[in-house]
C-alpha cells in the first residue's frame, strides 16, 4: 500500500498518528489508487436534522478536513436504516461508500426477517464514535422518586401503566420491552411519530412514562413537567451526571444507549479502514467535537476495528431476546 494513502494531505498531522500510520506500510499492495482521490459517501438511513444525522456531519467534516476529499452525506431515509446500509452493503468495497450505523441497525437484525443483507457478515466495522442515552421520564402525577418505586407500581396486581416512544422497534421502544422482560412488569407499549407528542401526554398525564433522547427531554425538565428517574446507558451521562443510570437502581446490565458508528462494505482494503478509524478515533480527543456532540445529546464512545466488531456481534444478540420477547419479527 502506497505511502500517500496514509500520509498523504495532513492524515499523519503529529508523532503518535504517524506510529500508528507507519505501522501499515508494510502491509501488501491493496490498491495503487492513492485513497481517497475523490469524495467519499456516507450513508445515513434517517432525515437531515436528526441525532444520526448530525453525528454522522460532526464526523465527516473531520474526515474531510484531514484526508482532503469531501465526505459527503447521503441521506437514504426509509425502513428503519435498512435502505441505506442495503445500499452500502451492495456498494464496491472501494473506500468511497459508508454507513453511518446506529442501533436500529443490530435491532433491525432481529426484528426484520427477510434482510438482502447481514449488518454483521456483510460489513466490515471501522469504529464505533458516539453514544446518546434515552431516559427513563416519568408522569409527575404518579407521585414516583426512584426506578425501584417504579418497578413496585409496575409489577402492581390490576396496575395499567402505559409508556410511550417514537415508533415500534425503535430503541427507546425496547428499552421499555428489556425493562419488562427484566422486571416481570406489564408496561403497555404506546408507539409515537415522535418523542414530542409522547412528552406532551405523558406532561398531561395520559401516559405513565416514557424512554426519550435526552435532548428532546431537556425542555420538558427543566419545566417541571416530567419526572425523571434514570437514563438507559451503561454508566452515568455527562448530559445529566446527577441521574443514575436503570443498571444501578437495581437492574443490572441494563444498556439501551442510542450508539453511532461507521461501517464499511465487506472487503474494504484494511488499510483504508484503519487510516479512516485513526482519524475517527482522533477526532474524539478534539474539544470541538466533544462539544457538538453535546449539543446534540451525545458522548464520545470510542471504538477502533476490532472492538467494533465485537461491539456490533453483541449488539445483534443482545437484542434478539428482546425483539423475541416482544413477538415484534416482522417479515
Amino acid at each position: 500500500m502506497s505511502i500517500g494513502l496514509l500520509l498523504r494531505r495532513g492524515l499523519a498531522s503529529g508523532l503518535g498518528a504517524l506510529a500508528t500510520l507507519a505501522a501499515l506500510v508494510a502491509e501488501p499492495v491493496l490498491a495503487q489508487e492513492i485513497w481517497p482521490s475523490r469524495p467519499v459517501r456516507v450513508l445515513v438511513g434517517f432525515p437531515a436534522g436528526t441525532s444520526s444525522d448530525i453525528v454522522a456531519r460532526i464526523y465527516a467534516q473531520r474526515l474531510s478536513e484531514q484526508l482532503g476529499r469531501q465526505f459527503v452525506i447521503d441521506n437514504r431515509v426509509g425502513f428503519s436504516s435498512n435502505l441505506a446500509a442495503e445500499a452500502v452493503a451492495k456498494a464496491a468495497p472501494d473506500g468511497y461508500t459508508v454507513l453511518l450505523a446506529t442501533v436500529a441497525n443490530t435491532i433491525g437484525a432481529s426484528l426484520f426477517r427477510k434482510l438482502a443483507f447481514d449488518v454483521v457478515a456483510d460489513f466490515v466495522p471501522v469504529a464505533i464514535v458516539a453514544s446518546a442515552p434515552n431516559i427513563l421520564v416519568v408522569s409527575p402525577r404518579l407521585g414516583l422518586s426512584t426506578v425501584s418505586e417504579f418497578i413496585a407500581l409496575a409489577r402492581r396486581e390490576g396496575a395499567q401503566l402505559d409508556f410511550g416512544s417514537a415508533g415500534n422497534g425503535t430503541a427507546p421502544h425496547l428499552s421499555g420491552e428489556l425493562f419488562n422482560m427484566m422486571t416481570g412488569a406489564r408496561l403497555v407499549h404506546v408507539p409515537y411519530k415522535g418523542n414530542s407528542q409522547g412528552l406532551v401526554d405523558l406532561a398531561e398525564g395520559r401516559l405513565a412514562a416514557i424512554f426519550a433522547p435526552a435532548p428532546t427531554v431537556a425542555g420538558f425538565l427543566k419545566e417541571g413537567r416530567v419526572k425523571a428517574l434514570a437514563t438507559t446507558g451503561s454508566q452515568r451521562s455527562a448530559l445529566v451526571p446527577d441521574l443514575p443510570t436503570i443498571a444501578e437502581s437495581g437492574l443490572a446490565g441494563f444498556d439501551t444507549s442510542i450508539w453511532y458508528g461507521f461501517l464499511a462494505p465487506r472487503g474494504t482494503p484494511a488499510a483504508i479502514v484503519r487510516a479512516m478509524s485513526v482519524v475517527l478515533i482522533q477526532a474524539n480527543e478534539r474539544a470541538e467535537v466533544r462539544s457538538a456532540l453535546a449539543a446534540s445529546g451525545a458522548e464520545p464512545l470510542t471504538r477502533g476495528p476490532d472492538e467494533a466488531a465485537r461491539f456490533v456481534r453483541e449488539d445483534v444478540r443482545k437484542w434478539a431476546p428482546v425483539v423475541e420477547f416482544a413477538r415484534l419479527s416482522t417479515d
